[in-house]
């Protein structure tokens, strides 16, 4: 697509809109680029104040160094699993770097209405949220959806509006805010808003909670015995398995090193690469220490005087009471404001070629921030996908042809269906995801570089993946990235890593040497 004298319109000012509007100008996109939030400034679901926001207990559940985006370090000092604030912090002062000060057309408190197509150009209407009867229309050659999914929350059945001491996650600030100190709450789910909540609810609020959930999740702790995140320590190689032999890892690992999660009954035989894999050490005490109450089965029916029936997963049927029942069970990635004949797919399986483009590309419409993710955080992820609309957008790669987009969407399908149970799982993103977008954007490591360095061999394929990973051969980024790289792989194995691994290889050389001198010398 010709993008001279065209307008690109992007919905959503959070980490997936900056991103995206950052590598359009990377690119150097010669079009006009708006860009419209809801807010009145940048960091989408990370600003607390939102009604969809953060909750204020949040931290992060992977590390700083999975979450950092490409030649933006996170300031020195910042903790390995970053509060809610810094990555606000860190989002806002991203988008002050790449985005403030540029032709980029900022505007904020603008709600979408209606997003429709009309010939070969896009109709938004939108709303003043400053001023509630302001309207304005815009009209662009393509728009780029970046609002993420967490706007309309899922209930696993229809809710009486009446019963006002049900709630979803998606409202849960703190535990006064909802009047819930010292009651007794069932929290529905056991995904990472489930687990946030019950802690904070215990912990803080003097709640008795009990825990209902139909698969349960395998917990892993966030750091390991030596205080190194415990995501640093998941290798590129690691995703190159087969999801069975990662499963069967997964599971040997965490009840070897950390505890028997099938003894506590958390698991429930679920599968942790499937997307059942939680990253948390309060929960865990709580639940061994008989504070948090964890039942299997699911929730049939919610009465008016507070009463719920469960069933269990012996198969028979509980009534129990609570004070308040909060819902942590996702949401729904739905967009209300594109017209009938632009929303794409279903809720659980977007037709969607790589989960950013309809199979009918000519529609220019384009989504970013529409998956779930397990062992890396999302922003790596965007990052990706924001480079690869950006090369698509100015002409440096193309689509194939629509048989090869059916089959990567057969594909992606297939594999959710036989991998990814729960509803949370059903936009979860392949483990390969990463690398094959890497591939087709051109930021795929250069063998030469990697077998003439043998310790950026080692950190590429045994250390973690990060930004720097994909730009070791690019030509402005590669000695910054190489950089990066090595200053992560030594806070996942500790400093002077490589030195050491060089003394122990050649003390083992000297032995066997010695050794088989010795063993000449006897024998002469």
């Amino acid at each position: 697509m010709d993008l001279s004298g065209k307008t690109v319109a992007i919905i959503g000012g959070g980490v997936s809109g900056i991103v995206q509007a950052k590598w359009l100008l990377q690119h150097q996109a010669q079009a006009r680029i708006l860009l419209f939030e809801s807010r009145s400034d940048f960091g989408g679901v990370w600003d607390v104040s939102g009604s969809n926001g953060v909750m204020e207990c949040t931290m992060c559940n992977v590390s700083r160094y999975l979450m950092e985006l490409t030649d933006f370090p996170w300031p020195e000092g910042t903790i390995d699993f970053p509060h809610h604030s810094d990555v606000l912090n860190y989002i806002r002062s991203y988008a002050k770097e790449f985005i403030e000060n540029t032709l980029i057309e900022c505007h904020f408190n603008r709600k979408v209405k209606l997003v429709s197509k009309q010939q070969d150009s896009f109709v938004i209407e939108t709303s003043n949220l400053q001023e509630p009867f302001e309207t304005s229309t815009w009209i662009a050659d393509c728009v780029i959806v970046a609002n993420g999914h967490s706007s309309t929350p899922n209930f696993p059945f229809p809710v009486p509006k009446d019963l006002d001491f049900i709630s979803h996650s998606a409202s849960y600030k703190n535990h006064t805010l909802l009047g819930l100190q010292n009651k007794k709450v069932l929290v529905v789910g056991l995904s990472f808003s489930a687990v946030d909540i019950a802690v904070d609810l215990t912990r803080k609020g003097g709640n008795n909670v009990t825990v209902l959930t139909r698969r349960g999740s395998w917990f892993a702790p966030k750091r390991d015995k030596c205080n190194v995140p415990s995501d640093l320590k998941l290798p590129r190689l690691f995703t190159y398995l087969p999801h069975s032999v990662q499963n069967l890892l997964i599971k040997l690992s965490l009840n070897f090193k950390y505890f028997n999660q099938n003894h506590w009954q958390i698991s429930n035989k679920c599968d942790p690469a499937g997307g059942n894999l939680v990253g948390s050490d309060d929960f865990v005490d709580l639940v061994r220490a008989n504070k948090i109450s964890v039942i299997h089965g699911s929730l049939e029916k919610v009465s008016h005087d507070k009463s719920v029936i469960i069933s269990s997963r012996e198969g028979a049927d509980l009534k129990l009471a609570f004070d308040h029942v909060i819902f942590c069970t996702g949401y729904k990635p739905q967009f209300e404001f594109l017209s009938d004949d632009l929303n794409a797919g279903n809720e659980l399986y977007p037709e969607l070629y790589l989960n950013m483009i309809p199979l009918d590309h000519t529609l220019n419409l384009y989504y970013i921030g529409l998956f779930n993710v397990r062992y890396t955080s999302p922003f790596q992820v965007i990052d990706l996908q924001a480079q690869y609309i950006a090369s698509l957008l100015t002409g440096k790669i193309a689509l194939p042809d629509k048989t090869e987009m059916e089959k990567s969407v057969y594909s992606q399908k297939h594999h959710l269906a036989t991998n990814c149970k729960a509803f949370r799982a059903s936009l979860f993103i392949s483990s390969d995801y990463r690398d094959n977008l890497a591939r087709m954007i051109g930021k795929t490591p250069k063998l030469l570089d990697l077998l003439l360095s043998p310790r950026l061999f080692i950190e590429y394929y045994f250390g973690p993946i990060t930004w720097a990973g994909y730009n070791i051969s690019d030509s402005r980024l590669g000695k910054v990235a190489r950089s990066s790289l090595n200053k992560t792989c030594d806070r996942a194995f500790g400093r002077h890593w490589f030195l050491k691994m060089n003394c122990i290889l050649l003390g083992s050389v000297l032995s066997v040497t010695g050794a088989v001198l010795a063993l000449s010398f006897y024998m002469m």
